[in-house]
């Protein structure tokens, strides 16, 4: 009973009103305003990061003055070379070879060709403005067959030639990338035939002969800035008046409704342009606020969703299609906008050995795949190794990774031994041997193609790097390892 007093005495006290000091004045219609207006412009600096950030990606890819950097819209750019130590980019694919276009689906829809890969893997992801991956193309989930697909835009109702597959794309503008399986330079002229046989035409032009392309240039378009440093330099009104620009022209998701709601309040309306100056100063200072508090919680919150099992890192979070997660969309596109289904590749870092050290080239290690513990692939999965800068590691015996297409040596029991350094190992042993840096900071991608529920779900991870012990000098000048 005593107990039963004292719990409604709790919850009496909970419920009543203080008395012991003055309620808190309610705001003033400008602080509320104020306030309102900083709400919808951190809300929607990060519900639009994506769509002003894939604008500037695609215009700067299709300008004239890009050359072989670029290629015009319903054009592909191929990749033609696997990543060499001093000419890649950070964190290049030793796997694939990319090739990009950018969709202009303004005119109509684009027939995205594609060439009889003969079971050669490889993955084209089709991504609105948005940067959500709408949808795939390629061994997984079509296969490799020969095939013409219409990519319709938005509203589109006419007539497709008939048997000729179609996919509705969200907005006009869709962003087309594609990895194919590439094993080195002896396979290179057959690659490269099966790129030049992925082929965008307008539905206009189809069965017609090849039309010259009109370029455009666009005089306004800064080419050497790069684009997140664009994005985030933008002053609020640009920024927002940019925004509204392209949501004339790039529908909403339908579930989008509650960020739309919160930005009427600013006078950002779909479909209509937007006027900073007409603010009041009230809103200009909510706005103004509420774009640096969005960019102070995209700097706090990068990097918070990603998992560390054994040394290894994973992203967590979702990617390739966000929903309402408008701040993981935010993130993903300031990380690397276009990132494709973890259904299709799956990556995990190895940054730190078995005692939670920092992988260093000075050092050898060892990982050992046990039996039936091997990545969880669908298609092949392979290591590389990098530099502290993300650049590939030197490949000594032209090895830029080391994977399940590699004749490797399995133990009697099934599992796997895996040896990495800089130093080579005897040549006997040298079929499991992934080359480090010579020294410094380095680090190892584990690449998974279509990997299987385990890795999905998060119920497998790799095993830990083991240090090599250190050595010592013995009296006579040898070496001997510590016990």
């Amino acid at each position: 009973m005593r107990r039963l007093i004292v719990l409604a005495l709790f919850f009496a006290a909970a419920r009543a009103p203080a008395i012991a000091g003055a309620a808190p004045a309610a705001p003033t219609p400008a602080a509320a305003a104020t306030e309102a207006a900083r709400q919808a412009a951190m809300e929607g600096y990060l519900y639009f990061y994506p769509l002003v950030t894939m604008d500037l990606t695609r215009r700067q890819s299709v300008h004239p003055s890009r050359g072989g950097q670029g290629a015009p819209a319903n054009t592909f750019l191929h990749g033609r070379t696997l990543p060499e130590p001093g000419a890649a980019t950070p964190w290049a694919n030793p796997d694939m070879l990319r090739s990009t276009a950018w969709l202009d689906l303004t005119g109509g829809p684009v027939v995205l060709s594609t060439p009889d890969t003969q079971g050669r893997l490889y993955t084209l992801t089709l991504l609105d403005m948005w940067t959500d991956a709408f949808a795939v193309i390629g061994k997984r989930g079509t296969g490799t067959a020969k095939s013409n697909t219409a990519i319709v835009p938005p509203g589109w109702t006419g007539t497709l030639p008939s048997g000729m597959a179609r996919i509705d794309a969200p907005t006009a503008h869709v962003w087309a990338k594609s990895l194919i399986q590439a094993d080195g330079p002896a396979d290179d002229a057959a690659v490269h035939a099966l790129q030049d046989g992925f082929v965008l035409t307008p539905l206009a032009q189809w069965n017609l002969p090849a039309q010259a392309r009109r370029l455009r240039s666009d005089p306004s378009l800064d080419l050497k800035t790069p684009v997140r440093e664009q994005v985030e330099s933008m002053p609020t009104d640009v920024f927002f008046a940019y925004a509204a620009e392209l949501l004339r022209k790039n529908p909403p998701h339908p579930t989008d409704q509650p960020v739309l709601a919160q930005l009427r309040r600013v006078g950002l309306i779909p479909g209509r342009p937007f006027d900073f100056d007409k603010l009041d100063h009230p809103a200009k200072q909510g706005m103004r606020r509420g774009l640096r508090a969005a960019r102070e919680r995209m700097a706090a919150a990068a990097g918070r969703t990603v998992r560390d099992v054994n040394g290894w890192q994973r992203e967590t979070a979702s990617i390739g299609v966000y929903g309402n997660a408008y701040l993981r969309r935010a993130l993903a596109a300031q990380a690397q906008p276009g990132s494709g289904l973890p259904e299709d590749l799956a990556v995990l870092l190895l940054a730190a050995d078995s005692e939670g050290m920092p992988l260093d080239g000075t050092h050898g290690y060892a990982l050992r795949f046990e039996s039936g513990q091997l990545p969880p692939a669908g298609a092949l999965w392979s290591l590389a190794a990098y530099d502290g800068n993300g650049m590939p590691a030197a490949p000594p015996l032209e090895r830029r990774a080391l994977g399940s297409r590699d004749p490797l040596r399995y133990n009697a029991d099934g599992s796997l031994d895996v040896r990495m350094s800089h130093a080579a190992p005897p040549p006997e042993e040298q079929s499991n041997w992934l080359p480090l840096p010579p020294s410094g900071p380095a680090s190892v991608l584990l690449r998974v193609y279509q990997p299987g529920p385990a890795l999905l779900d998060g119920l497998w991870a790799p095993p830990a790097a083991l240090r090599d012990a250190p050595r010592e000098e013995t009296p006579e000048g040898g070496e001997k390892t510590e016990p």
